[in-house]
């Protein structure tokens, strides 16, 4: 891990893309020296092994439904040993259900969500994280990969629903093909998810325990 300068100013890398948010003018305006770079994977690098990306409401949502969320996870994995997934303000044209499942599955997958309201937040947040890690990135890591192409409503439904737990694709697919679209799947009963093949009494159980706290 790279250590603080000689004057004591934590360092860090941002996306140059990011320079638009007002986020990097705000770390430095709190004392931290954020340089702009192209970075492979992600949006902030606070260190070797801490990388954040940063996703507004809206990214969020765009992420999700075109199946990049989980590839970028996977890549930010491979490359820094601590995810944080910064979640500002709240996810529009997408079911809560939908998106609340999705970042499930990235907790699940080992990676840190932050809820943030706005850019300011984001900033502090930032800033937090920063001075907890005590240190700059010597290197940037992470290679590129070719984005997957937006697939169909029905691919995107499966993909959604393969963010829950004991979920496979061939599981989404019965789910869909039985109750017919992703609000059926998730106003589903237990005794309900039972009648779809491969869905036992103790994962029906859990699905309808998820799906009423997801509605609350």
């Amino acid at each position: 891990m790279a250590v603080v300068d000689p004057v004591g100013v934590l360092s860090l890398l941002y996306d140059h893309r990011e320079e638009r948010s007002g986020i990097p003018r705000m770390l430095r305006a709190a004392g931290l020296e954020a340089t702009a770079a192209q970075l492979p994977v992600g949006d902030y690098v606070l260190s070797d092994r801490v990388i954040v990306e940063r996703k507004t409401g809206a990214d969020l949502a765009a992420s999700i439904k075109d199946r990049r969320l989980f590839e970028q996870i996977e890549r930010l994995a491979e490359a820094y040993e601590a995810v944080v997934v910064v979640v500002e303000g709240v996810p529009i044209h997408i079911a809560q259900s939908s998106w609340k499942g999705a970042l499930a599955r990235v907790l699940l997958s080992g990676a840190a969500v932050v809820a943030t309201q706005d850019a300011r937040d984001t900033a502090h947040w930032l800033e937090r994280l920063a001075r907890l890690e005590g240190g700059g990135p010597s290197q940037t890591r992470g290679r590129p990969r070719p984005r997957r192409p937006t697939e169909d409503r029905a691919a995107v439904a499966e993909d959604v629903l393969t963010c829950l737990p004991g979920i496979s694709t061939v599981g989404a697919r019965r789910l869909l093909a039985h109750f017919g679209s992703l609000p059926a799947v998730f106003a589903a009963s237990g005794e309900e998810l039972r009648a779809v093949a491969g869905i036992g009494p103790i994962r029906a159980g859990t699905l309808a325990w998820l799906f009423d706290e997801l509605d609350r």
